[in-house]
C-alpha cells in the first residue's frame, strides 16, 4: 500500500508534466513549476493543517504527510481545470490515475501528442545511429592497439565451449554436451527440491498460523478449555512459573522478607528457583510432597507478584475457598475497584492477596468462504487474525471477522464486549504484541494464609469496600458464622444506639485487649477468633467501650472480662498526672501494651485488697466492727462488703440489725479492735489523700506490663510510693496473689550498678532502645520504676532480662550500640564467662576492620526484625585472634538467633571473606544466603526447603519446651577417661566447651555452675561462674 500511494505520488507528477506540456490550456511554465512550488509551501505545513484542509475538501485525512501533500497537490490540480462530466476521456490523465471523472475530463489536443511522438521517435533513432558509428570506430581503433584481438575474447569462447556448445567453427564435444546436460539437470533437481521444501515450509507456517487463529470449531474449543482447566487442578503436578529479574529481586529484598513469606504459606512444598534457558530469564520450580500443594504454592506465588506488581492473576479455573483450608475468597463488587489496598493488607495481615480473573474464553475460528480467504491473500489479513487498528493517531487491539465487498476490513474491538467495526486497509496491521490485559481491581479476591490472619485480611476488605459501597458487605452480604461450637468462628454483633463512634475508634485497641479479629462497619461489627476471644470483643462492643465516659470512666467491669482484668491503685492526687491531657498518658500505655484501661467508681477495691477500702485509705475485713456515721455520729456497726453501688459499702447497724449502704468516707476502723489489712503501702502522704482503681484488660503478661508503667508514672509524682516497699509493689502487680498461684510472675529489685547507669537507661535513647532490646529477647516485661528494676515473666525469662539489661550498660553505654571499647560504664567492659555454654546466646567472632559494617542504625533493625539482643563482649576468657572480637547474640528463640546470625553475615559479607575472624566455627564462615539463584549470575540455584514460622512468641516458645518429649536416653560417659585422651583444658572457657563432651548423660547442674576435675584431688568439682565459689559436693548444685 506504500508503494502503491508513492507511485500515485510520482505518476501524479509525471502526469501532470506530460500533460502540461502537451495541453496547450496551461502554459508548460506553469505546468511544471507552479506544482512544484505548491509542493514545498505545503511540505511547510504542518499533518494537523494539512489534515485540515483535507476535511475542509472532504476529504478522509490519513497516510503520512507527504501523502497528505501529494493528495493536496492532486486535488488543487484537479480543481484547476474542472469539466462537467464524470467520465473518464482519453487523455483524462487524472481520470486514468483516480478513476473515472478524476480528471474532471481535462482534455488533450491527441492529435499533437501524435505527432510530437512521431518526431521524437524519428530523433532517437537518429540519433541511435549515430552513437553505433561511434561505437564501431572506437572499436576498431581498440582491436588495432590490441593485435586484432578483443581481450576476454578467447576466454568466454572457451567457457562457453565447456558449458555447451562451441563457438565458432568447431564441432560440439559429445562429452561436454553430456555433461553440461547433466549439471543442467542436477541442477533442476536441485530447483525442484528447493521448491518442494519451501512449499512444506509455506503450508507449515500456513498450518501454524491458522492454529494460532484458534481451534476449528466450537467442540474443538470447548475441549481446549477442558484441558487447560485439567492442568491446572491437577493435584499431583509439579508447577512452573516464569519470573523476571525484577521478581526475583522482590524474592531476594529485606532479608528475603517475601521467600520467607511464601514458604510459611504453602507448607509440604519446596521451590527452586534458577535461570531461564532465555537470556536474562528466570523459573521457579515447585514440587510438593502431598496433593494439592504445589498448586496452593504456584497460587500464592502468582498472587505475591500480582499484588506488587499492582496486575491481577488470569486462571482458567477460579480458585474456591472451599477447596484448600488455607484459601479464602471474597467477592468485591465492580463500585468497590480499587477500594482494597492489597499490599497493605499483605503488610499487615501477614497473608499473600491478589484478584482473580478467569482467562479469555477459547474463540474457534470464524467460518469463512473461500472468497474471503482469497480476499485477505491480497491484504495480508486472514479472518480471525490479531490486528492493530487506528484511529485517530492511536492504534487498537482488534480481531480480524471478515472483510467487504468494497475492500474494507472487518473487525472485533477487544474489550469492547463484540463491538465491530468496518476500516480501510491502510488502517490496519498485523499485531506485533498480544492485546494488553486489563488488570480490574474488583472481581474475586483470594487471600492465602492461615485462618486468623486470612479472616482479618477479609475484615479489612470488607471495610474498604462499605467505605466506597456503603452497606454492600454490612447489611447486604455479611459474613457467616460457620456455626462451631468450639475452635475458630465468627460472630455479627449489632452495635448499641449509643456507641456514638466510639467501637469504630477503638477497634484496634478492642482486637489487642481482647485477642480476637475484629471489625466495625457501620452499625454491626465483625467479630472472629476462639469463644473465649469473641465472649470478650462483644463485652467491649456492647457494654464497656460504648457506655464508657470521656475519660476512660466505667460503671464496673463485665463478668466477660472480669478473668482478664487486673486493678491498680492510684492515689487521687496524681490520677490526672497518671492520665494526662485528654487521657494522652494512659492512651499511650495502652498502646504499647496492648490493653485497655478504665478507671473505676470510687471506693472499688483493687485485686490485692483483702478488704474493703474505708475512711482514711485504710482497708478493713468483711466482718470486721466498724464505726458508721450517722446524722454526725460515729455509731458501731459490722462491715458487710460492697454496696449495690460499686462507690459505697455496706454494713450493718448494732443498734437495730438494719443494712444500709453508705459512702466509704463515712467509715472507720472501730478503735483498735478493728482488723487493718495490711496490703499495699501504708496510708500515709499521698495515699492518705484517698486513692482511685485503675482496670485494666489484656492478657497476663500484657496487665503486668501495663501496671508497671503506671507505677512509673505514679512513682515520678511522689518517689518511694511503690519502691518504698517493693514486697507490697509486687503483690499489687501479682492481683494480690502470691507468686505460685500466677502463670506470669512478678520480681521487683533494686539497680546493682551506678546511678549514672540508671539515668542512661532512663533518659538516653540509646539506653531505652537497649531497654527494650533486653525485654524483646528475653521475653520478660522489664520496666523502671524509680529506682528499682521491675520484671514480668517465666522465671527463666525474668533471669535472663536482669542479665540482658547489665550487659547492654556494660557494653553499650558512652559506646553506641554497635562499637565496643574497653572501658565502658564503669571503665570495666562487659565479660560473660558462659557465653559458650549458654543455651540463649550465640556467638560469633569478627574482625576488628569489619566493624565498620556493623552500624548502630543495621544492629538495631537486625534487633527489631529478629527479637535478640546485639552485644559485644572482651571474649569471656577465650584467646581470641588479634584484632578480633565476640558478638554476642541473645534471645530464647534459637531460630531468631539464626537468622540474626544470617544477617549480620550478610551485611559483613559485603567486605570480603575476611569478614569473619580466622577462629570462628564452619558454620558461620558460610557465605550470607543472598537469595534466589544464589549471589552472582553463575550461581547455583538455590533449594529451600519450607520450615516452620520462626515468629512463634516466647510463651508458646517456652510451652513447647516445657511439653516437648524426652529424647533417648544418653549413655554417662567416663569423665576420667576422656580427659586422658585430650589436651588438658587451660581456662575455663575452654572447660564450659567441654561440659557436654566429658559429662555427657551426668545429671544436670543449677544454671550458672560447671563442672572441672581437680588433678590433685582426682575427682571432679564444681565453680559457680558469677563469683568462682567451688565445692565438691554435688549435692549442693545439682538442678
Amino acid at each position: 500500500l506504500k508503494r502503491t500511494r508513492a507511485w500515485v505520488g510520482l505518476s501524479t507528477l509525471s502526469a501532470l508534466s506530460s500533460w502540461s506540456i502537451a495541453s496547450g490550456g496551461l502554459p508548460a511554465a506553469i505546468a511544471a513549476m507552479d506544482m512544484e512550488q505548491q509542493r514545498q509551501t505545503l511540505k511547510k505545513l504542518s499533518a494537523t493543517e494539512l489534515k485540515q484542509r483535507l476535511r475542509d475538501r472532504g476529504l478522509a485525512p490519513f497516510g503520512s504527510k507527504m501523502e497528505l501533500v501529494e493528495r493536496l497537490l492532486a486535488e488543487d490540480f484537479r480543481e484547476a481545470a474542472p469539466t462537467p462530466g464524470g467520465a473518464a476521456k482519453k487523455g483524462d490523465i487524472f481520470g486514468e490515475i483516480f478513476g473515472p471523472g478524476g480528471g474532471n475530463a481535462m482534455d488533450v489536443d491527441t492529435e499533437s501528442k501524435e505527432k510530437k511522438d512521431k518526431k521524437d521517435k524519428k530523433e532517437d533513432k537518429d540519433k541511435k545511429d549515430k552513437d553505433d558509428k561511434k561505437d564501431d570506430k572506437a572499436k576498431d581503433t581498440k582491436d588495432k592497439a590490441f593485435g586484432g584481438k578483443t581481450p576476454g575474447k578467447d576466454e568466454a569462447e572457451t567457457f562457453w565451449n565447456d558449458l555447451f556448445l562451441p563457438v565458432g567453427e568447431n564441432e560440439p564435444d559429445a562429452s561436454a554436451v553430456a555433461e553440461a546436460t547433466e549439471r543442467r539437470r542436477q541442477q533442476v533437481a536441485a530447483e525442484a527440491e528447493a521448491d518442494k521444501k519451501q512449499a512444506e515450509t509455506m503450508a507449515a507456517e500456513a498450518k501454524r498460523r491458522e492454529e494460532e487463529l484458534g481451534p476449528a470449531d466450537e467442540t474443538a474449543a470447548e475441549v481446549q478449555m477442558a484441558q487447560e482447566a485439567a492442568v491446572e487442578l491437577d493435584p499431583l503436578r509439579p508447577r512452573q512459573v516464569a519470573l523476571t529479574g525484577k521478581d526475583v529481586e522482590v524474592l531476594r529484598a529485606d532479608g528475603e522478607r517475601w521467600l520467607r513469606r511464601f514458604e510459611r504459606l504453602a507448607p509440604n512444598a519446596s521451590i527452586v528457583v534458577q535461570r531461564g534457558v532465555a537470556p536474562g530469564s528466570w523459573e521457579a520450580n515447585i514440587t510438593g510432597t502431598q496433593p494439592g500443594a504445589a498448586r496452593r504454592a504456584e497460587l500464592c506465588l502468582r498472587s505475591l507478584f500480582a499484588s506488587l506488581s499492582g496486575e491481577t492473576v488470569q486462571v482458567r479455573v477460579l480458585p474456591e475457598g472451599e477447596d484448600d483450608e488455607r484459601i479464602e475468597v471474597l467477592e468485591i463488587p465492580e463500585g468497590g475497584d480499587g477500594s482494597v489496598l492489597l499490599q497493605r493488607i499483605m503488610e499487615s495481615c501477614e497473608v499473600t492477596a491478589a484478584f482473580f480473573h478467569e482467562k479469555e474464553p477459547v474463540r474457534p475460528r470464524p467460518p469463512t468462504t473461500q472468497a474471503q480467504i482469497d480476499l485477505g491473500r491480497l491484504l495480508g489479513l486472514a479472518t480471525g487474525q490479531t490486528v492493530e487498528i487506528r484511529f485517530e493517531q492511536e492504534w487498537y487491539h482488534a480481531r480480524v471477522i471478515g472483510f467487504t465487498d468494497n475492500g474494507l476490513v472487518r473487525v472485533e474491538w477487544f474489550g469492547g464486549e463484540g463491538a465491530e467495526a468496518q476500516v480501510s486497509p491502510i488502517d490496519v496491521r498485523p499485531s506485533s504484541n498480544s492485546p494488553e490485559i486489563l488488570h480490574p481491581m474488583h472481581g474475586r479476591l483470594v487471600l492465602i494464609g492461615d485462618m486468623r490472619q486470612r479472616t482479618a485480611a477479609k475484615f479489612q476488605a470488607m471495610a474498604a469496600v462499605d467505605r466506597r459501597v456503603p452497606g454492600h458487605f454490612s447489611d447486604l452480604f455479611p459474613p457467616k458464622p460457620r456455626g462451631q461450637l468450639f475452635g475458630f468462628d465468627l460472630d455479627v454483633v449489632e452495635l448499641p444506639p449509643g456507641d456514638g463512634g466510639a467501637c469504630a475508634r477503638m477497634a484496634s485497641k478492642i482486637i489487642a485487649a481482647s485477642e480476637a479479629v475484629v471489625e466495625v462497619l457501620s452499625k454491626k461489627a465483625f467479630i472472629a477468633g476462639e469463644p473465649e476471644e469473641r465472649r470478650r470483643a462483644r463485652a467491649f462492643l456492647t457494654t464497656l467501650v460504648p457506655n464508657a465516659g470521656p475519660f476512660g470512666d466505667a460503671h464496673g467491669i463485665p463478668e466477660e472480662l472480669a478473668d482478664f482484668c487486673s486493678k491498680v491503685r492510684v492515689p487521687k492526687l496524681v490520677v490526672a498526672t497518671v492520665a494526662g491531657a485528654n487521657r494522652t498518658n494512659l492512651s499511650n500505655i495502652e498502646d504499647e501494651t496492648r490493653c485497655l484501661t478504665f478507671w473505676l467508681p470510687q471506693g472499688t477495691q483493687s485485686s490485692s485488697d483483702g478488704g474493703v477500702l474505708v475512711a482514711g485509705g485504710a482497708t478493713c475485713a468483711i466482718g470486721d466492727r466498724v464505726e458508721a456515721q450517722w446524722a454526725g455520729e460515729w455509731i458501731a456497726a459490722t462491715l458487710l462488703g460492697q454496696g449495690s453501688d460499686p462507690e459505697l459499702v455496706r454494713v450493718t447497724w448494732d443498734v437495730d440489725g438494719t443494712e444500709q449502704d453508705i459512702a466509704p468516707d463515712a467509715v472507720r476502723p472501730a478503735g483498735s479492735k478493728t482488723r487493718v489489712v495490711a496490703s499495699g503501702p501504708k496510708k500515709t502522704g499521698a495515699w492518705a489523700q484517698g486513692t482511685r482503681v485503675l482496670a485494666v484488660i489484656g492478657n497476663e503478661k500484657a496487665r503486668r506490663s501495663c501496671i508497671f508503667k503506671v507505677m512509673a508514672l505514679t512513682e515520678n509524682c511522689s518517689p518511694g510510693i511503690w519502691t518504698g516497699s517493693l514486697e507490697d509493689a509486687e503483690k499489687e502487680a501479682r492481683d494480690g496473689k502470691p507468686e505460685e498461684e500466677v502463670f506470669i510472675g512478678v520480681e521487683a529489685a533494686k539497680h546493682e550498678g551506678t546511678p549514672a547507669e540508671m539515668e542512661w537507661l532512663r533518659t538516653s535513647m540509646a539506653g531505652q532502645q537497649a531497654m527494650t532490646g533486653a525485654a524483646r529477647a528475653s521475653g520478660a516485661a522489664i520496666q523502671i520504676v524509680g529506682s528499682a528494676f521491675f520484671f514480668a515473666g517465666f522465671p527463666a525469662q525474668r533471669q535472663r532480662g536482669r542479665e540482658y539489661v547489665q550487659w547492654a550498660c556494660k557494653s553499650r553505654m558512652l559506646q553506641g550500640i554497635a562499637r565496643f571499647q574497653a572501658g565502658g560504664a564503669g571503665g570495666k567492659p562487659l565479660s560473660v564467662v558462659d557465653a559458650d555454654m549458654r543455651d540463649d546466646v550465640t556467638v560469633m567472632v569478627v574482625v576488628q576492620a569489619q566493624m565498620e559494617f556493623l552500624r548502630p542504625e543495621r544492629l538495631a533493625a537486625i534487633e527489631q526484625e529478629t527479637e535478640v539482643m546485639l552485644v559485644f563482649d572482651d571474649g569471656g576468657g577465650s584467646i581470641l585472634e588479634r584484632g578480633s572480637k565476640r558478638l554476642l547474640i541473645c534471645g530464647d528463640q534459637d531460630l531468631m538467633r539464626q537468622k540474626a546470625m544470617r544477617r549480620v553475615k550478610f551485611f559483613i559479607a559485603g567486605a570480603g571473606p575476611a569478614a569473619i575472624a580466622p577462629g570462628a566455627s564452619p558454620s558461620e564462615r558460610e557465605p550470607a544466603l543472598r537469595g534466589p539463584g544464589g549471589a552472582g549470575p553463575g550461581a547455583a540455584p538455590v533449594k529451600r526447603q519450607f520450615e516452620q514460622d520462626a515468629g512463634q512468641d516466647a510463651s508458646a516458645a517456652q510451652d513447647a519446651k516445657r511439653m516437648r518429649p524426652a529424647g533417648p536416653a544418653v549413655a554417662k560417659s567416663d569423665a576420667r577417661v576422656l580427659l586422658k585422651s585430650i589436651p588438658w583444658p587451660d581456662t575455663i572457657n575452654q572447660w564450659g566447651q567441654l561440659q557436654n563432651k566429658i559429662w555427657a548423660g551426668h545429671p544436670k547442674l543449677q544454671r550458672g555452675w560447671i563442672r572441672c576435675w581437680s588433678r590433685s584431688q582426682d575427682s571432679e568439682y564444681y565453680l559457680r561462674l558469677s563469683d568462682k565459689q567451688t565445692t565438691f559436693n554435688i549435692q549442693d548444685v545439682l538442678a
